[in-house]
């Protein structure tokens, strides 16, 4: 029974795992890009890489194939927010347009704009998208929120990474390892759900699951029991990163699929149990996309060649 399931779940983490060479890639990037800001904003210094941080997923841990986009936080000096904010009218908006303009300079054939907290940077192979903070004592950042009229807004990138591996630390992996298999599911089956609303539901999730401290031969039932988690929760509910005052609304368009993935997970198990490799894999399949493997081999001795 269930010799299957470690198979499986190896072979698919696998497929989601980015590459060094697309890391290597992303730090590349990010590293010109921050360059690039640091000579107009801390002029005749030596660069400090401690000037920027890679967040979101790449900074989590949490990001997988195929490659997604890439956020970057730029600290300024916090001399530039007193000149900043004694601007009239729509600061944040003014910020936002310096660091592209000074973006452009270094980028000239790029299409460079602004949107919302961040100035986003098409590259062929990433989507950058930087963010200009101003360092708190805290180790928070205040950042540019430029819609009705301009705002000031609160980032923790690092009580999120920190959550996260503490969850990590106690559950050998699970919850980075449960939010890249969700990724792959919303980009399938084009689940209306924000990725950082399934970052926390996975995370509060493997954080109290009964099963956290076992291995991979439990995976199959942590999708299974998440997908349960998650519709529990119902449509109109609110993600909370610990540590973090703002909510998330998760919206109300993902429950149809929620059910139709807990159905599937339902159904998989059944075949993991019975050993039943290339139909539990076809289940799988229909939850995640092609990037869960098919178990060729088992459908083979199924069929009589090989045994």
């Amino acid at each position: 029974m269930w010799n299957y399931v470690i198979p499986h779940f190896e072979q698919f983490l696998s497929e989601l795992d980015l590459s060094p060479s697309d890391r290597a890639d992303a730090e590349s990037k990010a590293n010109r890009v921050a360059r690039s800001l640091f000579v107009e904003y801390y002029p005749d210094q030596v660069f400090d890489p401690a000037c920027y941080a890679i967040v979101g997923s790449y900074g989590k841990g949490t990001a997988a194939k195929p490659r997604t986009d890439v956020d970057l936080i730029f600290v300024l000096p916090a001399s530039e927010f007193h000149r900043i904010n004694a601007l009239a009218g729509n600061k944040q908006s003014q910020l936002l347009q310096e660091v592209k303009d000074t973006l452009l300079g270094t980028y000239p054939n790029t299409d460079i704009r602004g949107d919302g907290p961040v100035v986003k940077v098409p590259f062929s192979s990433y989507y950058f998208e930087v963010c200009p903070v101003f360092r708190l004592q805290d180790n928070s950042f205040i950042n540019a929120h430029t819609k009705g009229g301009g705002r000031w807004g609160y980032t923790h990138p690092a009580q999120e990474l920190q959550w996260i591996r503490d969850v990590d630390g106690a559950a050998l992996g699970k919850a980075t390892h449960l939010v890249k298999m969700l990724k792959a599911w919303k980009r399938e089956c084009n689940v209306e759900i924000r990725s950082v609303c399934l970052e926390v539901l996975a995370t509060v999730f493997v954080n109290q699951w009964e099963f956290r401290d076992k291995t991979i031969f439990y995976y199959d039932w942590m999708v299974r029991d998440f997908f349960a988690f998650m519709l529990g929760h119902g449509t109109g509910g609110w993600a909370k990163p610990a540590g973090i005052s703002e909510r998330i609304p998760f919206g109300e368009c993902w429950q149809t699929k929620a059910n139709s993935a807990y159905a599937r997970a339902l159904k998989a198990c059944d075949y993991e149990y019975k050993d039943e490799g290339f139909a539990a894999s076809s289940e799988w399949r229909k939850v995640f996309g092609n990037q869960f493997q098919l178990d060729w081999a088992h459908s083979l001795l199924v069929a009589g060649i090989g045994a």
